[in-house]
């Protein structure tokens, strides 16, 4: 279920298949996996004055930038970044050392709110800023899913260490102590379905864990959220509970581990 890839071995793939995002839901642009859209009829009686129908305004759709893009940005750069895709955010003065670029966010990110379930003491609601941009980008896919909020174990974790994607980060800090891992374990759509990653993950047991399909419909809600971060390549590593037992209640994706490579599970 693991699948390596490497910059060596991934050129050709991004100068052909780059992660340029596609449009939320309601953008007027057809898109796979999300909401089906109905198109009404034109009335027939409407008169020259009749007003045109309202659309809801969509969020704001960044402009495709894949984990490598947005590791190599430096802290300012990558604030004029947020600013630009207006991500509701605040700087954290009292975070780690650790975290190059410390952020909070404010608001939801492209219609989807990241939020920790319970009272935040150690700084897990902490992120770099370099992470908030691979969540933005993938915020608009989740919201395309109709996701509107991600419940989260944390963002910064102090004492994690990494080991499981490359034997060079055995025993080394995991991107959670730089503010650049998330754990995901609850998605909450629209309609207020919630989806738990310990209770609704279903293994698709294929070698590629985004290469195979499940017949459970929350799970395989749960496999197309996962794996569209996959393909648009947004983050470095990717961990489900098909990886081991110590993740069966969450997604870990972070930007900047795999050892110089990309990591699935």
């Amino acid at each position: 279920m693991r699948l390596w890839f490497f910059p060596a071995l991934t050129v050709a793939c991004f100068g052909a298949c780059g992660a340029i995002l596609p449009r939320p839901a309601g953008s007027g642009e057809e898109q796979g996996g999300g909401p089906e859209v109905v198109e009404e009829e034109p009335n027939p009686v409407a008169g020259p004055d009749a007003e045109p129908p309202v659309e809801p305004e969509a969020p704001p759709v960044p402009a495709g930038l894949d984990a490598d893009a947005v590791l190599a940005l430096t802290p300012d750069e990558c604030f004029t970044k947020l600013d630009e895709w207006e991500v509701p955010y605040e700087r954290v003065d009292d975070a780690p050392a650790t975290i190059d670029a410390p952020i909070r966010l404010t608001g939801p990110l492209a219609g989807v709110t990241y939020a920790v379930p319970w009272t935040v003491t150690n700084h897990h609601d902490v992120l770099d800023c370099r992470l908030a941009l691979a969540l933005a980008e993938w915020s608009v896919l989740l919201h395309e899913r109709g996701v509107v909020e991600v419940r989260i174990y944390s963002f910064y974790r102090a004492g994690s260490r990494g080991g499981v994607t490359s034997r060079r980060a055995q025993g080394q800090p995991s991107q959670h102590s730089y503010g650049l891992a998330i754990d995901a374990g609850w998605f909450v759509k629209a309609d207020g379905d919630v989806l738990s990653v310990l209770d609704d993950w279903v293994d698709p047991g294929t070698e590629v864990t985004c290469g195979g399909s499940v017949d459970a419909a929350d799970g395989a809600a749960l496999l197309d959220l996962y794996c569209s971060a996959w393909s648009a390549r947004l983050f470095h590593v990717q961990l489900s509970p098909a990886h081991n037992q110590e993740h069966e209640n969450h997604f870990h994706l972070d930007v900047g581990g795999g050892g110089g490579g990309w990591y699935l599970d």
